[in-house]
């Protein structure tokens, strides 16, 4: 017999059905609505994958660092590797920070991020540039990955590698001119957040800051030590996400 014949599942096999077609269908884009968020899901992509099915794709990461920004009355939010905007958007939703700026050099990620920004109604609250940050102002080459896996677009690190795009840089120091703020960043860079660091000494030496800084355990004592010469303490990590508060 045909299961789809039996009662209970005239219509749920239908449903089954079109929900696998539209996870297959490399071309489909959905609305959906977590953690009191709206997101436009791209099916082909693992981290809008996992974002339909678990909610947000960081949620330890993600709360740990609301509540830091809540308990230490951080003011702004500088989001440095925004991907598709999910920690830019629960900061604008959750927080009290007047300011949140969001830097994502991959012009595929960069648009979706301003489509989960329209339909959140958060253009013009959450400023957004096409930028990389890191250690000089200039252009470096850039390997933007095609889904399922644009997660982890990324500056060429390799010698000579040319990437497959050419991408803006700048230093954070550059851009933001701050003093005395209370000041929260998150920073997912793929391997390339030591050059962050190194554009932005004059940021974190002036103001109050709290960071979340994406590094592997085998950078982590290098990083550590770098972020402890310019004050600041390794306080918590999660998984591969480490916390730094000024001493």
């Amino acid at each position: 017999m045909d299961a789809a014949a039996i009662p209970i599942l005239k219509r749920l096999v239908p449903s089954l059905r079109k929900r696998r077609a539209e996870m297959t269908d490399p071309l489909t884009y959905r609305l959906i609505k977590r953690n009191g968020a709206m997101f436009l899901v791209d099916y082909s992509a693992w981290s809008d994958r996992q974002t339909l099915i678990h909610g947000l794709v960081e949620r330890p990461q993600t709360e740990f660092l609301l509540r830091a920004f809540v308990d230490h009355g951080v003011e702004i939010f500088v989001d440095i590797g925004a991907h598709t905007g999910a920690y830019a958007i629960m900061v604008a939703r959750h927080t009290q920070c007047h300011r949140i700026i969001a830097f994502e050099p991959d012009a595929r990620n960069f648009a979706h991020l301003q489509a989960n920004l329209l339909v959140n109604r958060l253009i013009g609250k959450v400023e957004t540039h096409q930028v990389a940050i890191s250690d000089k102002d200039g252009t470096a080459p850039f390997m933007s990955v095609e889904p399922p896996y644009n997660v982890w677009s990324r500056i060429s690190q390799e010698p000579n590698s040319q990437g497959n795009a050419l991408v803006r840089t700048a230093r954070l120091d550059s851009l933001l001119s701050l003093d005395s703020a209370s000041v929260g960043l998150k920073i997912d860079v793929e391997g390339h957040e030591f050059q962050v660091i190194d554009g932005m000494p004059n940021l974190l030496r002036a103001n109050r800051c709290i960071l979340q800084v994406e590094c592997v355990p085998e950078r982590l004592p290098a990083f550590a030590a770098k972020m402890k010469a310019l004050g600041y303490d390794h306080i918590h990590s999660i998984a591969h996400d480490r916390y730094f508060i000024r001493a």
